[in-house]
């Protein structure tokens, strides 16, 4: 943690406390009423424990660890804790009735610790952003790994160079890096190597008194950009982590519950879209496909119906394509906005899905990904879900590379599965309904 992060604590509770104090004084501006002055006088010892929960929320959520070095992990995290804070908050004024907040100045506080937050971040973000690497790789895995972040640097930093350790002696090693990291300026030396060559790499380093930041490459991807490199995940045992997960149990009990209260809640809006699928075009409402679910059994997917009947009767199974001809008017909105998926919350409620989780394919779309793509059978050993970090993160499949690339996010989900990146998904989720990213 640098020192940067080290005072973050502190300082986004002093942020809390002064944006508390600030929503007051708006609330009394905005309004001009001056019985709020009273509920602040009320209320005034509560000032100074509320920040306290904003706190104790970011720590939860992974705020003051390695990975909010990302801007967008911070940024995605700032988001979701404003939103439990003001749930929390709500509730506790409800139940609890030992203070009182007037429910705009909640809101207020919550909007202007966000931007007080963001600003106290911005310049670790910028300064992180601009952090400059070298790479020491070893063999084809390596140089794979460094083509790819050569490729893909720019949000996470500049790689200025990296070099093959085969390709040197020891003590041609040593003046090479004491040149290299004076010479660019080095701001951290990124090790991708097995886990024996990476402690002699950092012995090395430490010797020749080169003081860079290093760090391994599985960590580095996982901070950087969320994701597990196929070419690394034969240094993971899943199977073991995904059966210790306490959260899974919890999970599943949840996932059935939220599901039987959304169903009920979003009812009137369910009904709606039936119908205009309906009168839209001629056909069944809803639309039941084979799907593969956890431990690779299968099960059939409810989803509303967005294309023509029959539309796959010549073609067979095939992927979705940018304005697919055989997709309805109706069709189109639904799957812009992810309308459509709604009725898997009837596979949630009957156990064959979750909320998040990878997204379930179909049974010959899994056939042949597992030949072509390896460990792609990983992402079976939890349910799937009606959303998930790969859908918020990658791209449409398109073909064997995007489908790769959304896998080794999915790795990344399995790995760090936990409430908070489930909150952090859905949230996104959101953003993504409201935008139409990615829609097919």
């Amino acid at each position: 943690m640098t020192a940067g992060q080290r005072y973050l604590p502190l300082l986004d509770y002093l942020a809390g406390l002064c944006s508390l104090y600030g929503a007051f004084w708006l609330h009394s501006l905005f309004r001009g009423d001056v019985a709020v002055l009273r509920a602040f006088a009320l209320s005034f010892r509560w000032l100074f424990v509320a920040p306290l929960l904003q706190v104790f929320l970011h720590a939860l959520l992974g705020m003051y660890s390695r990975r909010s070095r990302s801007a967008l992990f911070g940024f995605s995290r700032l988001v979701t804790s404003g939103v439990l804070t003001f749930f929390v908050f709500t509730a506790a004024l409800f139940y609890l009735r030992v203070f009182f907040f007037p429910r705009l100045v909640i809101l207020l506080w919550i909007l202007v610790s966000f931007f007080a937050f963001l600003a106290l971040r911005l310049p670790l973000f910028r300064k992180w952003q601009e952090e400059r690497f070298f790479v020491l790789y070893r063999g084809e895995r390596g140089r794979r790994l460094f083509e790819d972040l050569r490729r893909k640097s720019a949000p996470f930093g500049v790689v200025v160079g990296g070099t093959d350790v085969d390709a040197l002696g020891e003590d041609e090693l040593r003046r090479y890096l004491r040149r290299i990291v004076q010479d660019l300026d080095i701001d951290r030396v990124l090790l991708l190597l097995e886990p024996e060559e990476r402690e002699k790499a950092a012995v090395l380093l430490r010797e020749e008194g080169i003081d860079c930041g290093v760090q391994e490459a599985l960590a580095f991807f996982e901070e950087h950009k969320g994701q597990i490199k196929l070419t690394l995940a034969d240094l993971l045992n899943y199977e073991q982590m995904v059966k210790n997960n306490p959260y899974l149990t919890l999970k599943y009990a949840l996932d059935r519950v939220v599901a039987g209260v959304l169903l009920g809640l979003l009812s009137p809006l369910l009904g709606l879209l039936a119908l205009l699928v309906y009168l839209d075009s001629p056909g069944p409402v809803f639309y039941w496909q084979k799907r593969v679910g956890k431990d690779g059994r299968v099960f059939r997917l409810c989803k509303f119906r967005t294309m023509i009947p029959d539309a796959e009767r010549t073609t067979g199974a095939v992927l979705a394509q940018s304005n697919d001809p055989r997709v309805t008017r109706v069709g189109r909105i639904l799957r812009r906005t992810r309308l459509d998926e709604l009725p898997q919350l009837l596979n949630v409620l009957r156990g064959e899905m979750s909320l998040v989780g990878p997204r379930p394919e179909r049974p010959e779309f899994v056939e042949r990904w597992k030949k072509l793509i390896p460990y792609y059978e990983i992402r079976l050993l939890v349910k799937p879900g009606i959303t998930g970090w790969a859908q918020v993160r990658g791209r449409y499949d398109e073909g064997p590379e995007t489908v790769w690339e959304k896998l080794e996010y999915d790795l990344y989900y399995l790995r760090n599965l936990s409430p908070s990146l489930d909150f952090e998904i859905l949230g996104r989720t959101l953003l993504v309904m409201l935008l139409g990213k990615g829609a097919r």
